[in-house]
């Protein structure tokens, strides 16, 4: 629980807002595994509103809040109910959904076979997979997986190489251009580099090496049936620029960069009240792509 604290007096001291909203989302909590059952409405949480357009939302490692956690996202829709479907789905060990809620080793597995069950059970005719960080990471993965029909990544964290290779480390650590102009999408870019190094060796020592999870590949091998996807980045944000580049080839792939040097990009968009037009505008637009007869 070390890193936790870390990043808990850390965003306190440079990042008070999103301290203030993590703790209100409960985003500091981790869930010990010991009674799954009891437990449920923490990692998956259904809102049913019998529409034709279902929303998947997945958390990342809520160390800034990723993944839009579900107080904060749900009211950016306040007056959406009647045209979504919601799913809000957690990570609560922290392990990129590579470990279940109940410790096992099976958490890819387990979250597909939910989001497949949720998808079924709802029976809406479009499913739409959104996440930031780690969470677009999931949207990505169990978006091709599941079949969805469009995903909607904020700044996804694929390859994690992108983060934690020794040159990408460097480059964050000793950019005191970005320290001295940009102080807060500094500590907010060393906190995600940090935890990305420490979440890939506790996946790595949870699951081993064999058992991880190449969201590039999966996508990029789904071929035609594969979702269309929209990613949103800082552009000025290194890491996540090099990310967006990997995909920028992909004809099913519109980037959206955006003028900031943060990697949160969702905290962005939402201080200019942008962030519910962004992603209703991007919906509409994939559904509109895939035919749907009354568009959001």
């Amino acid at each position: 629980m070390a890193i936790n604290t870390l990043f808990r007096l850390t965003t306190r001291l440079f990042l008070p807002h999103l301290a203030k909203q993590m703790t209100e989302e409960g985003a500091f909590y981790l869930y010990d595994g010991r009674d799954a059952d009891a437990e449920l409405d923490r990692y998956i949480i259904v809102e049913d509103h019998g529409a034709d357009v279902t929303i998947f939302c997945f958390s990342g490692l809520a160390v800034l809040v990723a993944g839009l956690c579900r107080r904060a996202f749900r009211e950016l829709f306040p007056n959406e109910g009647r045209d979504f479907n919601f799913v809000f789905l957690r990570d609560l060990r922290r392990m990129a959904y590579h470990v279940a809620p109940d410790g096992q080793r099976n958490g890819l597995a387990f979250y597909t076979d939910k989001v497949r069950q949720t998808m079924e059970s709802l029976g809406a005719k479009h499913n739409i997979a959104v996440g930031d960080s780690v969470g677009g990471s999931a949207a990505f993965y169990f978006g091709t997986k599941c079949a969805m029909d469009h995903i909607v990544a904020f700044s996804p964290a694929f390859p994690e190489t992108v983060f934690t290779a020794p040159h990408a480390q460097l480059k964050t650590y000793f950019d005191v251009g970005k320290l001295f102009t940009h102080p807060g999408a500094y500590i907010e870019l060393l906190l995600v580099t940090v935890s990305a190094c420490w979440a890939r060796r506790q996946i790595r020592k949870a699951v081993g090496e064999d058992a991880l999870w190449d969201v590039m590949a999966e996508y990029r091998n789904a071929g035609a049936d594969r979702p269309t996807a929209t990613v949103f980045y800082g552009e000025k944000s290194g890491p996540d620029a090099r990310q967006a580049a990997l995909l920028s080839d992909l004809p099913t792939v519109k980037l959206a960069p955006l003028p900031t040097g943060r990697h949160d990009c969702p905290a962005y968009l939402r201080r200019r009240g942008t962030l519910a037009e962004a992603i209703v505008q991007d919906v509409n637009a994939a559904l509109g792509r895939a035919g749907a007869q009354n568009p959001v």
